[in-house]
């Protein structure tokens, strides 16, 4: 905060289950202070029954803004007074903007995606991507890939239903990208060496980065560059395996900065200029260095 809290603070905040793990507050508390707005930024643990009360809630006590992760992206959706169009075609909501009728829904996820692999120089355009995972992020990872014109988006899930649903409904939006699914297993079956991989399950995060969805070095063979959505540890298990391999790689550290600082925006009006996002990731580093 640029000041004491007082009558006239904006509250902001996010809702997740889990919610222990989150630096949202970290970096959003310190825009506010960068940028100078008078305004607090808390985490909220909501489980997923109690969403549409905590989303009523928030309303009625008019907090201005709230962010929305794990596992709630996509459900939130029914309990919202508006969706924009890029977060009703992704299917998944991570920013809520209060509005005298309710909260409009928004996506920065695939913005800070955007922006965190064109730091890293990893490009989709004319790539293959492989998706690790069909949850709420991976919405917005598939709905880039169709934006910037990915040879094919192949979406592997533990849950095959869940994989095909997601590229039917991309597919359906975006025909010059080819989108197909199958089941975590079928990685094996896969006939290239050179995939785009977005890790975009939950598997690895902060306290187990230890884990990965996959752990057979063979796979990594197969990766050209991984990209986890993760950014909490630093490097995770997957992002280690691959570069064991060979690939470019790039954690969820970036997307986690800008998508955060595009929420900020939608939340004050106030754009983060791109030395003070820049100085944002230096200081979560910093924090990130302490679980290692």
């Amino acid at each position: 905060m640029s000041a004491a809290v007082n009558g006239t603070t904006k509250l902001c905040g996010v809702m997740g289950d889990p919610i222990g793990h989150t630096l949202s507050p970290v970096i959003h508390n310190f825009l506010a202070e960068k940028l100078g707005e008078n305004l607090v930024y808390v985490p909220f643990h909501v489980p997923a029954e109690k969403l549409q009360d905590a989303v009523r809630g928030a309303w009625a006590l008019q907090v201005q803004g709230m962010n929305v992760t794990i596992p709630h992206k996509e459900k939130i959706m029914t309990a919202l007074c508006a969706v924009d169009e890029d977060a009703r075609i992704i299917g998944a909501v991570n920013t809520l903007v209060y509005s005298g009728d309710g909260y409009r829904g928004c996506n920065t996820d695939w913005i800070g995606l955007r922006r965190s692999l064109e730091e890293a120089q990893i490009e989709i355009g004319g790539k293959h991507v492989l998706f690790l995972g069909a949850g709420g992020v991976a919405n917005a990872a598939a709905y880039l890939c169709g934006k910037k014109q990915a040879a094919s988006v192949t979406i592997l899930n533990r849950t095959r239903e869940t994989a095909r649903l997601l590229a039917e409904r991309m597919g359906g939006y975006f025909r010059e990208t080819v989108y197909t699914f199958g089941e975590l297993a079928d990685w094996r079956s896969l006939p290239r060496e050179d995939y785009l991989c977005f890790q975009t399950t939950p598997v690895g995060m902060y306290p187990h980065g230890d884990r990965a969805v996959i752990e057979d070095p063979e796979f990594y063979k197969k990766l050209a560059a991984a990209a986890d959505m993760i950014y909490r540890p630093k490097e995770t298990l997957f992002l280690k395996l691959a570069k064991n391999a060979g690939a470019k790689t790039c954690n969820g550290l970036g997307m986690f900065i800008w998508q955060a600082a595009e929420a900020f925006t939608k939340f004050t009006g106030r754009p983060v200029p791109d030395e003070t996002g820049e100085e944002a990731g230096r200081m979560l580093e910093k924090i990130l260095e302490k679980d290692e």
